[in-house]
């Protein structure tokens, strides 16, 4: 399911897609002359849950926790088994950007808040929230290693030790629900169900500590408007995490629409295409005659409808 996004978000960017050898998965190469290979990778369970019925395990309950604790190990974890295979020793890839293609499916719920374990594995860099001049504000937090017993160190990209590894990039929304809310919303017939899309929008306005809420219908003129092709695209959740010691950096051209990120003198610099950044989300599928969920009755908790899905 994760190569098929990737395959789809690569061709809507305009890119050549092809599979010429074994490994790795994907060569991308644009109009400009800008390539890049790209090895596709998911961050798996130890131990095998059943994805549509398994109860949500909740984020950690401390900030250093989401951004260096398990979800982070289980990311370090999973690119270091891909790094050992030194994929950017093959011929056909020696002097070319490699990028790992990752996505979250280590616990049930996951993908809601792994990003943030991400981001903290790969820059060391985290965030909190303190009070200055009696207002919120964000502050940086760093650590040298990811939390437990292990001491794995963090900040992948923090020297140049990786220089091979180009850029990662994720999705915090690789799942089969993707695959029909593209459809619905392009005006696909949803066969008498309601898809509803709930989450958190990024807050781009300065200074914001937290995102907004939002409820929509994905065939909604509403969730329709939210992107300019009139209906959710492919990459809409594509991010691209870029190595700032890359030995071969990956132009931001080559995928254009994705939202990057990346350093400028030491500081995180997010370049985002879509206006839209959904920072988490889950959907809900319905049947079309039962009342729409409303963003009142999520906050309340109040939703007797869906007590069943």
């Amino acid at each position: 399911m994760w190569e098929a996004q990737l395959l789809a978000a690569f061709r809507e960017q305009g890119l050549h897609v092809s599979q010429p050898f074994e490994s790795p998965d994907f060569h991308i190469r644009n109009r400009l002359g800008g390539e890049a290979w790209v090895e596709a990778v998911t961050a798996n369970p130890e131990r095998r849950f059943d994805h549509m019925n398994a109860p949500r395990v909740p984020p950690p309950s401390e900030r250093e926790a989401l951004f260096f604790g398990p979800a982070a190990l289980r990311f370090a974890k999973t690119i270091g088994n891909k790094l050992q295979r030194r994929y950017d020793q093959l011929p056909h890839v020696q002097g070319k950007p490699f990028i790992l293609a990752v996505a979250d499916f280590h616990a049930p719920g996951s993908m809601r808040w792994s990003r943030e374990g991400l981001a903290g594995y790969l820059y060391g860099r985290g965030a909190e929230v303190v009070v200055e001049d009696g207002r919120p504000v964000a502050r940086a937090t760093y650590a040298t290693h990811l939390h437990g017993p292990s001491r794995f160190p963090a900040g992948l990209f923090a020297n140049a030790d990786h220089a091979e590894l180009s850029a990662v990039i994720f999705s915090n929304a690789c799942a089969i629900s993707k695959l029909s809310r593209v459809m619905v919303s392009a005006g696909a017939d949803p066969k008498g169900l309601r898809y509803t899309r709930i989450g958190k929008f990024f807050n781009r306005t300065e200074g914001a500590l937290q995102g907004d809420d939002f409820c929509l219908d994905v065939a909604s003129g509403a969730y329709r408007a939210l992107w300019p092709q009139g209906h959710e695209p492919w990459s809409a959740e594509i991010e691209v995490f870029h190595n700032p010691f890359a030995r071969h950096p990956v132009p931001h051209e080559l995928l254009p629409e994705a939202t990057h990120w990346f350093d400028v003198d030491g500081e995180t610099i997010c370049s985002a295409y879509y206006e839209t950044g959904i920072l988490w989300s889950e959907t809900w599928i319905t049947d079309a005659e039962r009342p729409p969920i409303r963003l009142e009755d999520i906050l309340s908790g109040d939703i007797p409808a869906l007590k069943k899905r």
